[in-house]
């Protein structure tokens, strides 16, 4: 409480002293301070919203909101401030270049932060997508250095215009799997998402080359696991490579070629390319947008070759089960990865990229039924059907037979078809709810993924609420 009352009497004293001083280069360092404080108390309430319990670990997806928000040097000329998203400053004798730019609530600190350790001129921001966690401070970068060059993707502005108008849309996807989300977007000012131009722009396979203090960059333009708009920087007389979300925001992990909140199919030999790309530049550390940086050509060059083969092994397993005319949902569960291209499926998983890979190639339309043309959903049957199956009590009864026998999926179709007709059937809401505690479970057990144990906690939640 003490902590916050201060935070707050900071906040009251910036907003007085930015509007008196408001008109002056002051004023700039009051609203940073007074984002700051505002982002300090948005990141204590976002880590007492996502606790974490014994079987969501702080490296995995789930513990991004609990990384204190600090300055480390991972290698020499090197800072970075941590946090959800890492900010990477790297030090020239000729001035300061700038790799992602963190969430916005965050921003404020990490600019600060990395200021008091590096102070200097920024002459290059280099964006490496436009997901919000990695763009989220550049204004306020751009708002003292003005003249600093962004790079980024040729894509990038194409991503972030779409996000951008379909903000509403995703942002109430993302609420139901980040609870501690506001329930609107930002309107205006810093925190709000979009609106960065970029001055370069380096189009898919291509390079930028620029040389600053003697210390050669490579801006390189890669499709990645987190979208076609993706771009690396290569530092190659010291063989560091920072990656932003190219490889995902764990290293190594199952690409997410799909996401549960939505957005674009990730084109998987798109992706498969730019790791072949990667892995011959023989990096000796590899400094991720998330958690830690890796270190070691040889464990590097092992984890890429293995995410690689991985999502080739994925892509041409799922091929060739559409030229055998297996169904997508036997491939789904059919594909599995051999021991030794094991990876982590906390962000991505096999049989969603299963599916995303099919859809990519072949579009929604499966082949399989006249109905998938038109739209009108089988669900809209469901209260016929729950009546001819003589009400909800049989189909709770089946339910609960499913679950008996282990068969979860299908205990949730009994229950959604019988909640057609009455959703608030005390004994179907139980089957549901026992079901997705069930699904839970085996999903920490599976590899926790964080989108669906996201999902799942939600619909846990709703379901407690419908009971009570």
């Amino acid at each position: 409480m003490v902590n916050v009352l201060k935070w707050l009497g900071v906040l009251l004293l910036g907003i007085v002293l930015g509007y008196a001083l408001r008109d002056t280069g002051l004023s700039r360092v009051i609203d940073e301070r007074r984002a700051e404080a505002v982002g300090t108390l948005a990141s204590s309430y976002i880590a007492s919203q996502t606790e974490l319990d014994d079987r969501a670990q702080v490296k995995t997806v789930a513990g991004l909101q609990h990384i204190e928000v600090e300055v480390d040097q991972p290698a020499p000329g090197v800072f970075r401030a941590s946090g959800v998203g890492n900010t990477f400053l790297i030090r020239t004798d000729e001035g300061l270049v700038l790799f992602d730019t963190g969430l916005a609530t965050q921003a404020a600190k990490h600019k600060r932060l990395l200021q008091d350790s590096v102070p200097g001129e920024v002459t290059h921001i280099v964006l490496s997508h436009s997901h919000a966690d990695h763009i989220g401070g550049t204004k306020f970068w751009l708002a003292e250095f003005p003249d600093a060059q962004v790079v980024t993707h040729a894509k990038f502005l194409e991503g972030q215009r779409y996000l951008k108008d379909l903000e509403r849309h995703f942002w109430s996807r993302n609420r139901l799997l980040y609870t501690f989300m506001p329930e609107e977007p930002p309107e205006g000012g810093m925190n709000a998402y979009g609106g960065i131009t970029p001055d370069i722009e380096v189009a898919e396979g291509e390079v930028l080359t620029f040389t600053l203090g003697g210390v050669r960059f490579e801006a390189i333009a890669a499709a990645g696991a987190e979208g076609d708009d993706n771009l690396v920087l290569w530092l190659p007389d010291r063989r560091l490579l920072f990656s932003g979300d190219f490889f995902g925001p764990l290293f190594p992990m199952v690409p997410n070629l799909f996401t549960l909140r939505g957005e674009k199919f990730r084109d998987p030999l798109a992706y498969v390319r730019s790791l072949d790309r990667l892995i011959a530049l023989e990096p000796e550390m590899v400094l991720p947008s998330h958690f830690d940086p890796i270190s070691g050509a040889e464990r590097v060059r092992q984890d890429m070759q293995r995410m690689r083969d991985a999502t080739q092994f994925i892509h041409d397993q799922t091929v060739a089960g559409m030229n055998r005319g297996d169904s997508l949902w036997q491939l789904m569960r059919d594909v599995q990865l051999p021991p030794e291209l094991a990876l982590s499926q906390g962000h991505g998983k096999v049989s969603w990229n299963v599916r995303s890979i099919w859809e990519h190639y072949s579009t929604w339309f499966h082949f399989e039924s006249t109905t998938e043309l038109y739209p009108v959903q089988i669900r809209e049957l469901y209260p016929d059907l729950a009546a001819l199956a003589g009400g909800p009590e049989p189909l709770a009864a089946k339910a609960r037979q499913s679950l008996q026998t282990g068969e979860l999926e299908a205990a949730l179709h009994w229950v959604e078809l019988g909640l057609a007709s009455q959703p608030d059937h005390p004994e179907l809401l139980q089957a549901r709810l026992d079901a997705l505690k069930q699904l839970l479970d085996r999903a920490y057990q599976q590899g926790s993924n964080y989108s669906e144990t996201g999902w799942l906690k939600s619909r846990i939640d709703a379901t407690e609420a419908a009971l009570d």
